[in-house]
């Protein structure tokens, strides 16, 4: 009998990152795992050029887009938008 795949998700909430998501994101891409990696950005309304950073990357992560509220209130709506 097959174990059925697993997802684990990885969440990166991220407030005016420009200079350092792309390389969390790469990162978490390039994660091994005997089933999915479902990489989740929640950008908490960044004001610098994070979006145009994110944008690179959709269809690969799942970006959410929200209006500030804090790390934790961004890591939670990645949580909720979670598969894995």
């Amino acid at each position: 009998m097959e174990t059925p795949l697993k997802t684990v998700s990885a969440i990166i909430p991220v407030f005016n990152g420009e200079a350092t998501v792309a390389a969390a994101i790469d990162s978490a891409l390039a994660q091994e795992f005997d089933g999915e990696v479902e990489v989740i950005v929640v950008n908490d309304g960044s004001t610098d050029a994070t979006s145009g950073v994110l944008e690179a990357y959709r269809g690969r992560v799942t970006v959410l887009d929200r209006v500030n509220g804090g790390p934790a209130v961004a890591r939670n709506a990645g949580v909720r938008a979670a598969r894995g």
